[in-house]
């Protein structure tokens, strides 16, 4: 089966597409990439977003204008990085525009926008979508799901892993070295403050290789105020996003900074947040394999690596391409929803069950479906 994979994280960096070769094996799958890009969203709608995302208030109109365009953006920037490539189905993540985990009145709630039907209506094909509610109206966070195929595609017996994704948010798999049950939360801002600080500081979009950060000096003060957040203390399931840590969370102790100090105190920040959640499950020197913008940032992963001990590798050395592992990470989930086999983890989410995630557009859904039948068959 060709599948199509759709992301765009919290550092609104643009759409990653990932055209997937998905061969079911066992319980698991044989991944192979055929193409993948980031498209950047247009300036226009990139900025929309930015104007819709927390702090910032959003107008239901807005937040209805932004789900169909959003969702044009993605079927277009699939439909042009899948040309000439018959695909079999899209699963899409969709762009977040809230995250909260869960609530005293229930399970987690969350919005994910980019309207499937206008992904469907560009590529022609059943769409799978909205993998995050399910485990919300089951009392979960909602996130992280990715664990889940970390689980399936990373664990290697006898060997105790780490899978670390650096998105805008940083978030932690811990895989044991047996068949035991991961472990998986997020763990605090990853590319999110270091990015808008490049905006801010360095006009750019992110700091290259962390050259600035290397060049600075952390903040010892501003690194101990910014972690005796009482969030950082909680055990999982815990899950986060712009709405606790977004551009808001820069307060004027950063405007004294030179750029290159500040970017060094974000850098300072993401790492002891990482070294000390990995301290504290008992990983502390497991190998890290790391995957997100984030892995290519070297002031980053030495900072991670001292904090740790680990030996810390990109994903690329266990054959998953770093930047479209989350990509491929949904097209796995959007085949297990056809499959009709549960995908969550409610050890990570705290749902009250496995649930079937994610719901369709679909398209031919009756000979998709038997196509599926005969693929698992085959396993």
């Amino acid at each position: 089966m060709i599948v199509c994979g759709l992301m765009a994280g919290t550092s609104l960096d643009g759409i990653d597409i990932a055209i997937v070769d998905l061969r079911p094996r066992g319980a698991g799958y044989a991944v192979e990439l055929q193409r993948f890009e980031t498209l950047p969203y247009d300036e226009t709608l990139a900025r929309r977003l930015r104007e819709a995302l927390p702090p910032h208030p959003a107008s239901a109109r807005a937040v209805c204008e932004l789900d169909a365009d959003v969702g044009a953006a993605f079927g277009e920037a699939a439909a042009r990085v899948a040309r000439g490539v018959e695909i079999d189905f899209a699963a899409s993540h969709g762009q977040t525009l809230y995250h909260l985990g869960r609530r005293s009145s229930g399970g987690g709630a969350t919005l994910q926008i980019g309207d499937a039907f206008a992904i469907r209506e560009r590529l022609g094909v059943t769409v799978a979508y909205d993998f995050r509610r399910a485990d919300c109206a089951a009392g979960g966070e909602g996130a992280p799901l990715v664990p889940y195929v970390d689980a399936m595609l990373l664990r290697l017996h006898g060997v105790p892993r780490i899978a670390l994704n650096l998105g805008g948010i940083a978030n932690l798999t811990l895989i044991p070295a047996d068949d035991g049950d991961v472990l998986a939360f997020d763990v605090g801002p990853g590319n999110l403050l270091i990015d808008e600080l490049a905006r801010m500081r360095l006009g750019q979009p992110f700091d290259r290789d962390g050259a600035a950060a290397a060049r600075g000096c952390a903040d010892p003060a501003l690194v101990g105020r910014f972690l005796a957040d009482p969030w950082f203390a909680l055990s999982g399931p815990k899950s986060t996003g712009r709405e606790r840590f977004g551009l808001h969370a820069l307060d004027a102790g950063w405007r004294a900074l030179g750029a290159d100090d500040a970017l060094a105190t974000a850098v300072e920040i993401t790492a002891r947040a990482v070294g000390d959640a990995v301290r504290r499950s008992g990983f502390a020197g497991a190998e890290m394999l790391v995957s997100g913008g984030g892995a290519r940032n070297r002031a980053l992963l030495a900072a991670i690596a001292r904090e740790t001990g680990s030996s810390v590798r990109v994903t690329e050395s266990a054959g998953i391409d770093p930047d479209a592992k989350e990509a491929i990470a949904f097209a796995v989930l959007g085949y297990e929803l056809l499959r009709g086999r549960p995908a969550g983890l409610p050890r990570v989410t705290g749902a009250a069950g496995p649930r079937l995630l994610g719901a369709l557009a679909p398209r031919a859904l009756d000979e998709l479906l038997a196509r599926v039948r005969a693929e698992v068959s085959r396993a």
